[in-house]
């Protein structure tokens, strides 16, 4: 599970993140959404304790994350939206190194299920190729396996199918489901809202800091008048594009 309570953070006299409570129950997968700088990735930062709040606190399954963060720690696995890799280890070295550090056994049975992770997201055969030579899209599958390989009852995930191919993106799609199945907690973001729209449970969307829509896609569409993909919901909540200056644009283009 995952909680937040009027979650906030202030860099000088800028607010990032204003005042967030949201819940997200085991089983559940909730996608956060918001327009870029809306404080998508400093709510995750601060769930995770890689920063602290400015006020407010959270919860990950009953722990706190500013006093009991390491045990708050041991129950995530996390995918940044940009993962920094160490690029002079192949990706099984990477991959057997975060193993170590959750002190998973050494053995046939740690293999294995590395590998078939590995296989499952089609990178295997890349897995013993150094990570500075990997793609983005590579370097986000491999960091998904890392964050796996402990079975984590949560998951945090920031744009984890960005970059993705087709094949990949379904691959994960299904990974996740499975994982909702088991029972696992999951918050992502997306900027794909048909992702979100297929996947999640219950959506979240912020813009400037502030939690302006939360609710299923039915609850949703009635905080919207009836719109009815979460393309238009989201357009209609957050503000769709300036038609008037996108005209401008295009007659000024007319007349060069």
């Amino acid at each position: 599970m995952i909680e937040a309570f009027g979650l906030t953070k202030t860099f000088n006299e800028f607010t990032a993140v204003n005042e967030l409570t949201f819940s997200i129950q085991s089983g559940e997968i909730y996608g956060l959404l918001g327009p870029n700088g809306s404080g998508k990735s400093t709510t995750m930062r601060m769930l995770l304790g890689l920063l602290r709040p400015t006020n407010g606190t959270g919860r990950i399954s009953g722990h706190d994350i500013q006093t009991e963060i390491v045990a708050a720690k041991k129950v995530m696995g996390y995918v940044p939206e940009e993962p920094t890799l160490p690029e002079r280890l192949t990706g099984w070295e990477y991959i057997n190194y975060v193993g170590d550090i959750w002190k998973i056994p050494r053995g046939t049975e740690r293999e294995e299920e590395i590998e078939e992770l590995l296989t499952l997201l089609d990178i295997r055969d890349a897995s013993n190729d150094l990570i500075e030579t990997y793609s983005k899209g590579m370097a986000r599958k491999t960091s998904l396996v890392a964050a796996l390989i402990h079975k984590p009852k949560v998951l945090i995930l920031d744009e984890v199918q960005a970059g993705i191919d087709p094949r990949g993106a379904a691959t994960i799609k299904e990974i996740l489901n499975g994982l909702r199945t088991r029972g696992a907690t999951i918050l992502m973001s997306t900027h794909v809202l048909e992702i979100a729209e297929q996947m999640c449970d219950r959506i979240g969307i912020i813009n400037e800091g502030n939690m302006i829509a939360e609710g299923t896609m039915t609850e949703l569409r009635v905080k919207a008048q009836g719109q009815n993909t979460l393309e238009d919901i989201f357009l209609d909540l957050t503000g769709g594009p300036d038609m008037q200056l996108i005209a401008k644009y295009l007659q000024n283009g007319e007349s060069n």
